[in-house]
């Protein structure tokens, strides 16, 4: 019975760990990674055009549900190095100032993976204008 027990708790804990391996290519070839939860927020990793580290979205809402998706609002966050930073700073879930950030939107165009997604992102306080579809990666491409 333990071991039955041990058996399905392992199985459901790779389950879950391969839900947040999702991957989406952008026009440009770079790609954004579901990296990691924080509680509730989601976070998504990617490379910004400009700059040497990664830039992230963190997707409050998100964290934990890789089926039932829709839009969502959050923001993005990149390494002073990567363009203009802003007036005032920003704490990001995990607890790292950021002076380069804006707001974001996540709208996924089905509620499961694959799934595209679609993002805006506005700079500072600016509302989100910059428009962006990022098309799954599953298996040997992008779908």
């Amino acid at each position: 019975m333990i071991r039955a027990l041990t058996a399905a708790a392992l199985l459901a804990s790779i389950a879950l760990a391969a839900s947040a391996d999702e991957v989406w290519s952008l026009p440009s070839g770079n790609q954004i990674v579901y990296e990691r939860d924080a509680g509730a927020t989601a976070i998504l990793s990617y490379k910004p055009e400009v700059g040497l580290e990664a830039g992230y979205i963190f997707v409050p809402g998100l964290g934990g549900y890789y089926s039932g998706r829709g839009a969502y609002q959050g923001y993005w966050v990149e390494a002073a190095d990567a363009g203009p930073v802003c007036a005032a700073s920003l704490v990001d879930a995990e607890g790292k100032t950021w002076q380069r950030w804006g707001i974001a939107e996540v709208k996924f165009q089905k509620p499961d993976f694959p799934s595209k997604i679609t993002l805006k992102r506005g700079d500072c306080f600016g509302s989100a204008k910059q428009k962006i579809t990022a098309k799954p990666v599953v298996g040997a491409g992008i779908q």
